[in-house]
């Protein structure tokens, strides 16, 4: 009699897959500036060197620095007064901008916004110097996670779609108006779906298969 032992076969033949979709999150920059602090981080005008809100389970960090020179840092800046989020060369020791118009983004100034997960930004709004929405025909320049920069139109409401991690928006436009300064005053944004766990099995004899012959 022969006799055969299979003593290990992994080869399930399954394949699970799963995606997290966590909600679609709004981001309201003007309204933490007036005192909103539900987004972690304390309510009120004041800027710091960064800030990182967070808001049903997706953060973001909010840092400034000189457009083309990371190496020279600014202070990202929450203005009262329904404007919103912008960049500051300089701060009191009270954490208040000086001189108090540079609050928002100027001339070579650039924003950066760590998020950290993969999201789109599905609209961005903006206020310009005098928190209004008039930008005249001036831009904006955007780069993702790295990439050369594109140049954008500024308006009240964008409504393209950016996707990645991380998001520097610059100011090219060289004058002292309010139409060439800008804050973003909300940025709403999804979370990119990602698989939450994929195991498969089966895709061939994972396992270590050993047979034993006996004669009887």
């Amino acid at each position: 009699m022969k006799k055969f032992i299979i003593s290990t076969v992994f080869g399930l033949g399954m394949v699970v897959t799963a995606s997290v979709n966590a909600a679609a999150v709004s981001f309201d920059f003007a309204a933490i500036a007036d005192g909103d602090s539900s987004y972690g981080v304390p309510g009120g005008e004041k800027g710091a060197a960064s800030f990182t809100f967070t808001k049903n389970g997706i953060s973001v960090t909010a840092t400034g620095f000189k457009t083309g020179d990371p190496s020279t840092p600014y202070f990202a800046y929450l203005d009262s007064g329904t404007a919103g989020l912008g960049v500051c060369k300089s701060l009191t020791g009270s954490q208040q901008c000086t001189p108090a118009g540079d609050d928002n983004v100027t001339f070579e100034e650039s924003l950066k916004l760590v998020f950290d997960k993969e999201v789109t930004i599905t609209e961005t709004t903006f206020l310009n110097g005098g928190h209004v929405s008039n930008f005249a025909s001036n831009v904006f320049d955007l780069s993702i996670d790295g990439g050369a920069a594109t140049t954008i139109a500024l308006a009240n409401i964008v409504s393209t779609q950016f996707t990645g991690t991380e998001f520097i928006f610059s100011n090219p436009n060289n004058g002292q108006s309010n139409a060439k300064q800008f804050y973003i005053s909300n940025l709403d944004v999804a979370p990119v779906p990602v698989p939450a766990a994929v195991w498969l099995f089966g895709t061939g004899l994972l396992g270590l298969v050993r047979f034993t012959r006996k004669t009887a």
